[in-house]
């Protein structure tokens, strides 16, 4: 199970970039683009090449991911090297548009850096002395003649802080180690070869602003700098895949990302290279792996068949060609025929943080399945079975499932999982029954949109889940650098990861390193405010005066809080009860809500009460209240169970108002509609009522019908408008004034579904959006009722769906789950906003918080406390 060089391969490509940043500036365009690779030892390890420009000074500023990487007292002395040394006038003429090379070289088990940089305009060598004479205020000089060419030895700041440096035709060669410099110089040292540099140059992309090059050979040499032991049984696949890879930087702010080719010099023997001869394809078996994953390899095939044949043949050329023709020296049974007959496409092999492993492999023929089952496995009860047969699964598929010889096995859907701990599959069939997944945690899920699942292999790393595992496999030096939080970020990353694609027998490549930005949202706030106990209403923005804003926002004490935009407290004063519903505010700027105390509030921002209030109004409501009209004047409408009822603005109890009670229970608040008010009961009933609260409609739909959520209108500016509304056997209903009821079923939901009207998309009328256990449907209510998207979400969802006022009119949409504790927040078209989920509990709020303000999240945590976060 140490198969951890994977992970610090991607992380050394990482720190190759992470010493570009700051040296940036030395880079320019170059004569002969392949002549300073010629100088560079066939040892060298990776090779980097940059441009020297704005452009690519503003795209590396403030990237965190390499500060992170390099060591954050490291960079600093960079900086400093960069401003004072290679930003120097004397020497920036001569190398400011050059394109440099930066490149890691093994020296006495570690890895020194050089710098490689040519110049635009020819510098003699006699007058070169004289150019470095000119640094001579800032740095400390001193030469030495080897192998008949001078090292020039510059000590800047601390007397540890020395680099030394050459200059061979017209090409300036810099690293902290002299030895390194001497191999550049030493003429007799073995250089990169000739093809090397071609691929590399060929697959520089001039536009980009990082390319990346690595050799394939020197694995082996990064394994013995940074591990400790031998390789595992992820690196076993790599062994012998010679050849080299040729990457382009996709700038992204909070990950390193990484895509070009790689070609295969060698293949023979190597268990990877069977890939390069299929197709990519789309890669699922991920949704199934637990939340404790530490690595995992994924495996997908466009032609089994193909595979099979290739596979054949390496374990020919390993002389373990019986493999696929016995098992344990017999010959393959029928049973081991219908496992090959049954298993699919897609494979994988999981590390567990405890080390187990599981593996994964896919069904495409259910049948012939079930008949290996009850001929080849034997029953352990509760749906658990183990192979009566030896090695079939690495007969069928290689490397990748070799570690399980007579595994157990679970099948959920059409996926086996197999596991050599009994005890480590009822775990597994724990976590998968209560959902307990990677693709339900927030970094999996940022990972996820990031990566893509298209690829034929594909590796990740859990950088929290693998810490202990990748720690302990290290070399003390680099392990001490890995668990160093102070100087360095490992910690704050996500995840690596790597994908080769199939490629005619080469591949195409990608490599990301995931970091956990302080620009992240959800990562860095503007302000907090801290409560003494967990909210119980999501925060509110009302207007405070001409000039600014206020957030208002309930606690459990039932204290009502009002915030400056700037997270300074304005007033708190303790209501009595909870806020049913939602915060109404008036046109005096006056806010009006109730609580579940029978009372009706209405105060000013500053919090004063407005006199009459607090009212009780005898009876709890059951929704927010609604501001309407009678008559031209504004009144309070409030929902109490089976009635509604009505009040002036100073609180008064609106005169001859019948207060008509209704069959079952209201559910949500009061629509008013062309002067008509409109309410839905638990009793699958729709009543309307004209301004003096008498009914004037009833609406019952046939049957043992009943309502759960709001019901919805459109058409709300015509005399006949339409009622919507769901019932707990997910059948629609289409009330409308002037037309005989439509009733409609377009999908089965569970009788617990969430339905709400709320207009989140362009149209002249609201979306129904159905939450329906971990489902979000949203429907076009048009002249037929259209889905316009879905979305899944990895477990269920306890909490209705909120929504925030955004431009035109519309709405935004915003999903909270409490079992994960994850917020989402969706775009017009169903798309999850960028920078979404993000970590917090439910009840949230997005949007302005002052005039000229931009978007905030305001979201709170366990800890009892409001966060601001701009976005």
């Amino acid at each position: 199970m140490r198969n951890t060089i994977i992970v610090t391969i991607l992380l050394t490509i990482a720190v190759v970039g992470a010493s570009i940043y700051y040296f940036s500036s030395i880079n320019g365009e170059q004569k002969t683009v392949s002549k300073p690779l010629t100088y560079l030892p066939e040892t060298t390890l990776l090779i980097v090449a940059t441009q020297n420009d704005e452009t690519t000074d503003n795209i590396f500023k403030d990237f965190e991911v390499f500060d992170a990487l390099i060591g954050f007292k490291q960079s600093e002395q960079y900086d400093y090297l960069k401003n004072h040394l290679l930003r120097n006038k004397a020497i920036n003429n001569y190398v400011h548009g050059a394109e440099m090379y930066v490149s890691f070289h093994p020296i006495a088990k570690e890895i020194e850096t050089l710098f490689t940089i040519p110049t635009i305009e020819d510098i003699s060598k006699a007058d070169f002395p004289e150019l470095l004479k000119t640094l001579n205020g800032d740095f400390k000089l001193s030469t030495q003649d080897t192998l008949g060419e001078s090292i020039y030895t510059i000590q800047y700041g601390s007397k540890d802080s020395v680099v030394h440096l050459a200059f061979l035709k017209q090409v300036f060669f810099v690293s902290p180690s002299k030895e390194l410099i001497t191999q550049i110089i030493d003429k007799n040292i073995p250089k990169l070869a000739s093809q090397q540099i071609d691929f590399f140059v060929a697959n520089n992309r001039r536009n980009a602003p990082l390319s990346v090059y690595f050799p394939h050979q020197q694995l082996d040499t990064l394994t013995d700098i940074f591990k400790q032991n031998n390789p595992g049984d992820f690196l076993k696949q790599f062994a012998g895949l010679d050849g080299e890879s040729a990457w382009n930087i996709n700038f992204k702010q909070d990950a390193l990302m990484l895509s070009g080719e790689s070609q295969l010099t060698h293949k023979e023997g190597n268990y990877i290279a069977l890939f390069s001869s299929q197709a990519k394809t789309a890669q699922r078996l991920y949704t199934y792996f637990p939340s404790n994953t530490a690595f995992y390899m994924e495996y997908s095939l466009a032609s089994k068949n193909l595979f099979q044949d290739e596979l054949g043949k390496l374990f020919t050329y390993r002389k373990e060609s019986t493999l696929l023709n016995a098992t344990d020296g017999k010959q393959v049974s029928k049973t081991a025929q219908d496992l090959q007959k049954a298993l699919g496409k897609e494979f994988a092999l999981v590390e567990l943080t405890n080390r187990s492993y599981l593996g994964y492999v896919s069904v495409e023929n259910n049948s012939v399945w079930e008949q290996f089952v009850n001929q080849g496995t034997e029953s352990l009860g509760d749906s658990i079975y183990r192979f009566r047969e030896s090695n079939l699964l690495y007969a069928y598929y290689g490397d990748a499932l070799k570690p399980f010889t007579r595994p157990y096995l679970y099948k959920t859907d059409d996926v086996v999982i197999v596991s050599n701990e009994l005890s480590t599959l009822r775990d597994y069939i724990q976590n998968w029954k209560s959902k307990d997944l990677l693709i339900g945690t927030l970094g999996f899920k940022n990972f996820e949109r990031l990566v893509g699942n298209e690829a034929n292999v594909t590796y990740f790393a859990h950088a929290k889940n693998a810490s202990s595992t990748i720690s302990n496999q290290l070399t003390s030096a680099f392990s001490k650098n890995f668990r160093d939080k102070e100087n360095y970020g490992y910690q704050d990353f996500y995840a690596w990861s790597a994908q080769l694609s199939g490629n005619n027998g080469a591949f195409l490549s990608r490599v990301y390193a995931v970091y956990k930005s302080k620009n992240t949202l959800g990562s860095n706030p503007a302000w907090k405010y801290t409560f003494n106990n967990r909210l119980i209403t999501q925060p509110y923005v009302f207007e405070h005066s001409d000039t600014s804003q206020f957030i208002l926002v309930q606690e459990q004490d039932h204290t009502v809080h009002a915030i400056s935009p700037s997270g300074t407290k304005i007033w708190s004063s303790v209501f009595s009860g909870r806020i049913v519903g939602d915060v109404i505010q008036l046109s005096d700027r006056s806010l009006v809500l109730v609580t579940d105390r029978n009372r009706l509030y209405r105060f000013d921002p500053d919090g004063k009460m407005h006199s009459g209030f607090s009212k009780d109004i005898g009876k709890e409501p059951s929704s927010s209240v609604t501001l309407g009209q009678i008559a031209g004047e504004e009144i309070l409408f409030i929902p109490v169970k089976n009635q509604i009822l009505a009040y002036h603005l100073d609180g008064q109890a609106v005169e001859n108002w019948t207060e008509e009670t209704v069959d079952g229970e209201i559910i949500g608040d009061v629509k008013q509609v062309n002067g008509q008010l409109v309410v839905g009961t638990t009793y699958g009933r729709v009543y309307v009522f004209d301004q003096q609260g008498r009914k004037q409609k009833e609406f019952d739909a046939e049957g043992n019908v009943v309502f759960r959520n709001p019901i919805g209108i459109a058409n709300a500016s015509t005399d006949s408008y339409s009622i919507y509304a769901t019932d707990t056997s997910s059948r629609i209903y289409q009330f409308n004034t002037a037309k005989p009821t439509v009733v409609k079923q377009l999908e089965k939901w569970s009788s617990k579904h969430y339905a709400d009207f709320v207009n989140i998309q362009s149209s002249s009328n609201p979306e129904m959006i159905i939450l329906d256990q971990a489902q979000l449907r949203v429907y076009e209510l048009a002249d037929s009722i259209r889905l316009s998207y879905t979305y899944s979400f990895t477990k269920e969802i306890d909490n209705k769906p909120q929504f925030f006022k955004a431009d035109g009119g519309l709405y935004k949409l915003g999903i909270a789950s409490r079992s994960t504790n994850l917020i989402y927040l969706f775009t017009e078209s169903g798309a999850v906003e960028e920078g979404f989920p993000v970590e917090a509990l439910p009840l949230f709020y997005y949007g302005k918080i002052n005039y000229n303000s931009g978007n905030y999240l305001l979201c709170s945590r366990r800890d009892h406390t409001l966060y601001a976060y701009p976005h």
